[in-house]
């Protein structure tokens, strides 16, 4: 999904609407067609691409792609497109409908399926698609709050932000992107890991080294210690406890902030006039 980084990067753009102009609404008809047909799309390729490769893609570039090439169309009915918000709004729906259904729809139906539990894959999917909801909620009310503090530098909202600023101001920019996008191409060509070296390249140095230790002791183990870390478990494990910690640790934060808050005021309260 989108993060508010996106947001962030694009209202710092050089080029603000002009005063008194409104943001453009969601579901405006342009708009919503857009969205609509966006998030169709982003959809079928997320649970396409689960299914065959077993990876979920990132799919808020071409969303964006998508709305700045409509932008470019000398037509009314395509103006709205121009903005940077209208942008951002295209690229946020696929990049939702495509993790919504591949990672919170699709993935979890797949677990009855394997075990030979037929008839527990329709009522799996009306919970998993209750707690969506749930979570698309919670992301909203918890976002920009120390639990998911927007000033992070979140990779794919970063990534989405600044191509919907190279195609908004041009120039530079414009050139960076292009670059970019002829230098992933090349890579796949050869079969090469270019989203993870992009990654890289705005990670946290801590996050980067704990995941190449992963991947080389994930190669090693077996011939240099015959440990098979498959065979037991020991990933899905690690997974399991690192979302265990993050649950706590989002409590936490959540739990102090609130106090925090009821301590200010009560002191404000108690504060002489």
């Amino acid at each position: 999904m989108s993060t508010d980084a996106t947001n962030r990067a694009v209202t710092n753009a050089p080029h603000p609407a002009p005063d008194g102009a409104r943001h453009p609404r969601a579901l405006a008809p342009g708009n919503l067609i857009l969205t609509v047909v966006l998030s169709v799309f982003g959809a079928v390729v997320g649970v396409q691409l689960l299914a065959t490769l077993g990876v979920t893609p990132s799919t808020s570039l071409i969303g964006a792609l998508a709305a700045m090439t409509l932008a470019r169309v000398p037509l009314v009915a395509f103006r709205g497109f121009r903005s940077v918000h209208a942008q951002n709004l295209a690229q946020t729906s696929i990049s939702s409908a495509t993790f919504g259904a591949a990672n919170s729809l699709f993935l979890p139906i797949g677990i009855p399926f394997l075990f030979g539990m037929d008839d527990m894959i329709v009522p799996m999917l009306v919970g998993v698609s209750v707690a969506m909801l749930v979570d698309a909620w919670l992301l909203y009310r918890m976002y920009d709050t120390p639990a998911f503090p927007a000033k992070n530098p979140w990779p794919l909202g970063l990534a989405a932000a600044e191509a919907i600023r190279a195609g908004d101001e041009g120039g530079r920019r414009a050139k960076v992107l292009g670059l970019g996008l002829v230098t992933g191409l090349v890579g796949a060509v050869f079969s090469l890991p270019m989203s993870a070296f992009g990654v890289a390249l705005i990670g946290g140095f801590g996050a980067m080294a704990a995941f190449g230790v992963g991947l080389l002791f994930t190669q090693y183990a077996d011939p240099l210690f015959g440990l098979d870390l498959n065979a037991m478990y020991l990933p899905h494990g690690m997974m399991i406890g690192a979302g265990l910690v993050a649950l706590v640790q989002v409590g936490r934060t959540i739990l102090g902030a609130r106090r925090t808050n009821a301590a200010r005021g009560g002191s404000s309260a108690g504060a002489p006039e």
